[in-house]
């Protein structure tokens, strides 16, 4: 066996361990990367992922810090050696933080390679100002090309620079923010060639861009053309299906829905109108999708465009589904301001403050009907499938077996502390078991998916959950109910049958879970 052979498969055997859980093993074996000569950097690196996953911060970099060291000072100064060391410190919050400036120094010796480009995008990322910031991500986009490293870096270059002018507009004029939209497309379209992805992702990001900085809205709508010839084409046909980006109807709309927002920043008030009601997505989906902010953003656009084709009573309907929404458009009362004017001329301002009251009664009803609906459609369609037991312990070693919570309803919160929707979920489930404090036949347990103990650890002190939290290092449980993404929660009946999923941190108020477990109590 070749010595790139055996270096392979050192790498492979400590993923491998880590990835079944058995990380104290995956360690023991990782040792023998340390007397690899020539080093084996691929196992340096899956060595410190698991060091830095098994072991707190500072016990981290105590390990891991002198080991990079050594391989700097000891060994030939290659471009692989540097990026191994690089991502090495990285492998620690802060992440670009923990490189020293004399590895980012030796780094920029290589240009146009993804060494180089590594190296600014780190400069970049650990900046302390605005304008530090914007001049590495400036030289990034000058000096690079889309040739010169992942294609999705390079794009990065542009992205945060747009996101820059965002928060600050004196950092670049009109025609600047036209060339860095025209360069990220490029850029773009290059990547989903180079990976045999939908286009259409490029151009309808491009017009949002443009949207969003209300920049050269006739080039807007010549990228939309183009979109729609090159949707025409069998190959992007088939990359939109092969990647589940959708359909070609559901891409069609997505188009003209963009192309009714560039009317309607042109003020071509019916063109708008009749392309934003042709093709409104549906707003019933879920409880997220007819409350998040582009729902509202919609319904404002469909009374602004109501507004301006003087159909007042549509305006007055849709305004109010963007006023009064958990989160307001900020504009809308000012636009049922507007039409109340039109529709009641010459009354007084507290005649307003009856109209608006008479307009929120009017809303509430449609919003109930609104979420019995939702509701439905989340508890009616049930999975009704056996539940595979487990038992799976918590850090203080006490032991849950799932078959033993006969009689109760259990809801599984499968995550880890590196998903950030499942942290951002966390709020969330905390209202829902208060919601059931009182009631007995209910328990929540969370299933950490595959994590370390050292990570579990650090995820309870951070979020203090008050449920229990059990170590599932072999992913037992995610495999047994078909979890491919996290967070998810599973919701087991008291006869031990799988009856929900839910895979997403998109929860308001508690639902739809509480929907759903009040559905199971009632069984």
């Amino acid at each position: 066996m070749s010595d790139d052979k055996q270096q392979q498969d050192l790498a492979t055997q400590i993923k491998t361990l880590h990835k079944s859980g058995e990380f104290d093993k995956a360690l023991e074996v990782s040792n023998r990367a340390l007397k690899s000569d020539p080093p084996d950097l691929e196992a340096y690196d899956a060595r410190w992922r698991l060091i830095a996953e098994m072991f707190s911060e500072e016990g981290g970099k105590k390990r891991i810090v002198p080991e990079i060291e050594t391989l700097l000072r000891t060994q030939p100064e290659t471009p692989e050696l540097l990026y191994t060391a690089c991502w090495g410190y990285k492998k620690f919050p802060g992440r670009a933080k923990n490189v020293p400036n004399s590895l980012f120094d030796k780094m920029l010796q290589y240009p146009k390679t993804k060494l180089y480009l590594t190296a600014l995008l780190g400069l970049a990322q650990r900046s302390e100002g605005t304008d530090q910031e914007w001049h590495y991500y400036q030289r990034l986009i000058n000096e690079c090309t889309v040739t010169d490293g992942p294609s999705t870096w390079y794009m990065m270059g542009y992205e945060k620079m747009l996101g820059l002018v965002e928060k600050d507009r004196s950092l670049a004029d009109d025609d600047y923010i036209d060339e860095l939209i025209d360069r990220l497309l490029k850029a773009h379209l290059y990547y989903c060639q180079e990976t045999q992805q939908f286009l259409g992702w490029a151009y309808i990001e491009a017009v949002k861009r443009r949207l969003k900085f209300n920049n050269r809205l006739d080039k807007a709508l010549e990228t939309l053309e183009r979109a729609e010839i090159r949707l025409e084409e069998k190959e992007e046909q088939k990359w939109l299906v092969e990647n589940n980006e959708g359909s070609v109807k559901e891409v069609h709309k997505d188009f003209s829905r963009l192309r009714a927002e560039i009317h309607l920043r042109q003020e071509r008030w019916r063109e708008a109108h009749d392309g934003l009601l042709e093709n409104a997505p549906d707003f019933l989906e879920s409880l997220w999708t007819r409350f998040k902010e582009s729902s509202t953003n919609y319904f404002y656009m469909l009374g602004r465009s109501a507004e301006g084709i003087r159909e007042w009573e549509t305006a007055r309907h849709y305004y109010a589904n963007a006023h009064f929404a958990p989160t307001p458009h900020p504009e809308a009362q000012v636009g049922l301001e507007r039409v109340y004017h039109q529709m009641e001329r010459g009354e007084t301002t507290d005649a307003f403050e009856a109209f608006l009251k008479n307009t929120e009664v009017e809303y509430r009803i449609r919003e109930g009907a609104d979420r019995e609906k939702i509701r439905q459609k989340f508890i009616t369609n049930r999975l009704n499938k056996k539940a595979t037991d487990f038992r799976l312990q918590t850090l203080e070693a006490e032991t849950y077996t799932l078959s033993e919570m006969l009689g109760k309803v259990v809801l599984l919160d499968v995550g880890a502390s590196w998903c950030g929707p499942c942290n951002m979920a966390v709020p969330q489930l905390k209202l829902i078991y208060e919601h059931f404090s009182k009631t007995k036949d209910f328990v929540i347990w969370g299933v950490n998916d595959g994590e370390t103990p050292q990570k579990v650890q650090e995820s309870l002190d951070e979020h203090q959950p008050p449920w229990s939290v059990l170590l599932d290092p072999t992913r037992e449980v995610a495999k047994a109910y078909k979890v491919r993404a996290i967070p998810k929660f599973i919701f087991i009946d008291k006869n031990g049958y799988w009856q929900y999923s839910f895979g997403s941190s998109n929860i308001i108020d508690g639902q739809p879970l509480i929907w759903m477990i009040e559905a199971l109590l009632s069984d």
